[in-house]
């Protein structure tokens, strides 16, 4: 089990935590919750029990659910691009 801090949630694999869209550009998907089964450069992919929803990360604010019981709400455009290339970019920004 992959532990999750709030600090350096922007980091990690976000596939397998629980979510719900507090605020997107689309109303469609406000208060939409669901676990996140894919991750693209720009996209979420929620599984809400019936169907598979895309979330554009860059346009949405998000609250997630850690599996240690906290919840953190984050900007979606703190999350874009891929988990790899999201600790890329934090490293550099250490440097």
């Amino acid at each position: 089990m992959m532990l999750y801090y709030p600090k350096r949630l922007t980091i990690r694999p976000l596939i397998g935590l629980s979510t719900t869209v507090m605020q997107s550009t689309n109303p469609s998907l406000n208060r939409l919750t669901g676990r996140i089964i894919d991750e693209t450069h720009g996209m979420l992919t929620l599984f809400d029990g019936l169907h598979h929803r895309h979330i554009p990360k860059a346009t949405s604010t998000f609250k997630l659910f850690l599996l240690n019981g906290e919840t953190v709400q984050i900007d979606g455009n703190s999350l874009l691009g891929h988990p790899a290339e999201r600790l890329r970019r934090a490293k550099k920004l250490r440097w």
